[in-house]
Order: structure tokens, then C-alpha cells, then sequence
């Protein structure tokens, strides 16, 4: 489908989702004979997307730029490029399948997909980035501490290349590592079970699947560590590097989670 064809039929199905929400899009012509297109993502699930401006000029008549600035989609580009912006518009929101892969990623290469989604029918599979190594290694070593809500600070992901393009794009600025953690679905389901048939319905999944007791950080808040054999490895998506835990098992369980429930 062409870029064009592709943004109609994007733009309505955001309109038929949008609740009655208003979608604004402006696509019109600027000095110098060239295109300007403005989508603003204030009221769509792509407003999280971050993108700095990005400007190529070859010349004149061969230049565009691009950016997302205050949750608006900004490009503009010569006679010839709204075709092309349409596109970057489109690979940037993981409209794509090769969305993506630019020259220092690597997240979409075989042996990651293939790390990441080993098993994926018996697990659930969360992706948590990080700027260093020494973090990373160190997750593997003493499990992954998180504060407030799980879900903010490692997200669900399934094996599907557009949601994945999205929610890497909008991850992959906290890190170049990629922590996986997989847990499996049998496990989680009967201590959600358990959960809900305590006085203590509140608590989360995560939050019980340690052997490590609550500390509070600085800013007073309780932060749990979910066991580190449920992180399966790491991986870097600009090195296409991948580091395995030896001591993953998805299927771990201790005496302890009921009694952190208790």
C-alpha cells in the first residue's frame, strides 16, 4: 500500500476509535515550492513518541526535516518528498514492518526476535531498558527492582512487529539494553488466583515474586525486586549482543511468594 492510500486509512481508523475525539491533520504547501505536514498526536496512543529534529539538505531542491515536538508530528521537505515524509510519519509510529531498522539497530534481527520470543506460548514477556551494562549484568545477578507499578518501568510485549516497532521507539530512548523477563503464564495466573481470594487484592503479581524484603527509596516509596531467575537475559539492540542468565527459569517458585501475600 502506498503512503498516501496508507495515511487515509490510518487516519480513519483513529477517527473510529477516537470516541469523538478530534484528530488534526494539515498537509499544505510553504515557501521555496515545498511540503509541510503537521499531524498532532495529542489524542492518539503515539503522543509518548519523542523524536528530535532530524534535518538533511543536499540542496535546494533536495532537503526535508522532521521532528515530534510538543506531541506534533512536524516535516517539511521539498516538491518532491511528501511521498517520503508520509512515510518517515508512518515507520515512525511502527506502521512498518521495517519501521525501525536503522544502521545501529539491530532489536528486529533474528537471534533477538528469537531470544525474546523463545517459549512465548507458555510465558509472558516483559522488556525493561537501561543505559548501562553494569545495571544490566547486575539485573541478572539480583533481579530487577522496580517501585510503584511494575507496568512503568517494564512493559508486556507479544510477538506482533507492529506494536513491538512502536513500543521499542518509544522505549529505546532509556537504553541501549534490553532486559527480558519472562515469567510463566501458569505461575502468574495461580498467584493472581491467590491474590484475589486474599484481603490483600491490591497487591500485584510482581510484587510477590521475590525472596528480597520492601525498602523504601529517597522519595518514600516501596520498592520490591522481582527474583532474578525470572530474567531470562539481556540484550543490546546496537550491537546485536546477547548475554543469557544461567540461572533463568520461568517456572520458579518458593515458599516465600505466599508468604509475601500473607
Amino acid at each position: 500500500m502506498n503512503n498516501l492510500s496508507w495515511l487515509t486509512k490510518w487516519y480513519a481508523n483513529q477517527v473510529c476509535k477516537g470516541t469523538g475525539k478530534t484528530l488534526n491533520i494539515n498537509i499544505s504547501t510553504i515557501e521555496n515550492f515545498a511540503w509541510s505536514i503537521k499531524i498532532d498526536l495529542k489524542q492518539t496512543s503515539y503522543s509518548k513518541i519523542v523524536l528530535k529534529k532530524e534535518t538533511k539538505l543536499k540542496s535546494d531542491y533536495n532537503w526535508f526535516s522532521i521532528e515530534i515536538k510538543d506531541k506534533v508530528f512536524l516535516a517539511e521537505g521539498d516538491f518532491t518528498k511528501l511521498d517520503f515524509l508520509i512515510g518517515k510519519f508512518r515507520e515512525i509510529i511502527g506502521e512498518n514492518e521495517h519501521s525501525i531498522l536503522i544502521k545501529d539497530d539491530f532489536f528486529f534481527n533474528n537471534s533477538i526476535q528469537k531470544f525474546i520470543f523463545e517459549n512465548d506460548k507458555d510465558t509472558i514477556i516483559f522488556l525493561h531498558y537501561t543505559h548501562k551494562e553494569s545495571i544490566a549484568k547486575n539485573i541478572l545477578l539480583t533481579g530487577l527492582e522496580f517501585a510503584y507499578a511494575f507496568d512503568k518501568t517494564a512493559t508486556k510485549v507479544k510477538n506482533n512487529p507492529v506494536d513491538l516497532s512502536y513500543n521499542h521507539y518509544v522505549r529505546k530512548q532509556f537504553g541501549k539494553n534490553i532486559i527480558i523477563v519472562s515469567i510463566s503464564k501458569k505461575l502468574y495466573q495461580r498467584y493472581l488466583d491467590k491474590i484475589n481470594q486474599s484481603d490483600a487484592s491490591n497487591l500485584r503479581v510482581e510484587e510477590i515474586l521475590t525472596e528480597k524484603a520492601i525498602f523504601m527509596n529517597e522519595e518514600s516509596e516501596k520498592v520490591y525486586t522481582l527474583h532474578h531467575k525470572y530474567i531470562k537475559g539481556y540484550v543490546n539492540y546496537k550491537s546485536n549482543k546477547i548475554v543469557k542468565n544461567p540461572e533463568f527459569n520461568p517456572f520458579f517458585d518458593s515458599k516465600e511468594f505466599l508468604k509475601n501475600i500473607e
